[in-house]
């Protein structure tokens, strides 16, 4: 007799249970369903956790082409590059900034003599955004983003970038540059170097296009304008008074399509 009412008293707290909790029951079907939801989640984690580490491993001269000019170390998720034995690019992942904005993003560094800038750069698809930057600049820079250009100028300055995406059919920049007086010499030739008083250029937006000039601070003489059209078309090029001061920017003119 005890026996039976033992049986009853467990059976009457397995009834009791699976009322309160469903999944109490090992006939339940929902329980077969989590198990197979958290089987799901836990492949799914693996293979993030997998892609991101195959992310992180893949060297950054696998993206950047390298050249008698540019040197390329490190992966794409923390590396960096020397540009004209002069100027250095570092970046490293930036994880938080990725979520905000949905979008492959790196904390960026460029050094290399009296230049000091440092920002954020984000990837999405084709479309390249360089955003939050601000620094120190001075001419090696310019000599190593442009040394096709006839002549060399000494100066330093300091630069803004709020917001330059380039790529797609969306572009704009918002940036701007000072300076202070600036020295410009000829590479080629044997000639007095040509002294310029403190410069400073306003990149600024519209509907159709972004526009600036830099321009001399005090009089405001245009001496470079650029344009940048939405659909990637760039344009840079000396104005009258520029050549006037400057003669061997004649016929300089930088025209590309960004896509």
């Amino acid at each position: 007799m005890p026996t039976a009412m033992t049986g009853q008293a467990g059976m009457a707290a397995q009834i009791a249970a699976a009322d309160v909790d469903p999944l109490a029951r090992q006939d339940s079907p929902v329980a077969p369903h989590r198990n197979r939801r958290r089987t799901a989640i836990f492949v799914g984690c693996a293979a993030i956790a997998y892609v991101i580490g195959l992310i992180a491993t893949i060297p950054a001269a696998a993206v950047l082409d390298e050249s008698d000019r540019l040197a390329v170390g490190g992966t794409i998720w923390n590396g960096e590059a020397v540009l004209a034995s002069t100027i250095r690019v570092e970046w490293s992942f930036a994880p938080i900034t990725t979520l905000s904005r949905l979008a492959f993003s790196a904390d960026w560094r460029i050094t290399g003599g009296g230049t000091d800038l440092a920002g954020v750069i984000s990837q999405r698809g084709d479309v390249m955004t360089l955003h939050d930057a601000a620094g120190q600049i001075d001419g090696s820079l310019l000599d190593a983003l442009f040394p096709s250009l006839p002549l060399t100028c000494s100066f330093t300055g300091a630069a803004r970038i709020d917001n330059l995406r380039l790529g797609g059919d969306d572009q704009v920049a918002l940036a701007n540059i000072g300076t202070g007086p600036v020295t410009c010499a000829a590479k080629a030739m044997a000639a007095l170097p040509v002294q310029l008083p403190p410069l400073t250029a306003d990149v600024v937006a519209s509907d159709e296009i972004s526009a600036g000039a830099l321009m001399t601070e005090q009089s405001k003489e245009h001496l470079v304008e650029m344009r940048l059209d939405r659909d990637g078309m760039l344009s840079i090029w000396p104005t009258p008074m520029a050549v006037e001061r400057l003669p061997l920017l004649a016929g300089q003119r930088y025209d590309t399509r960004i896509d």
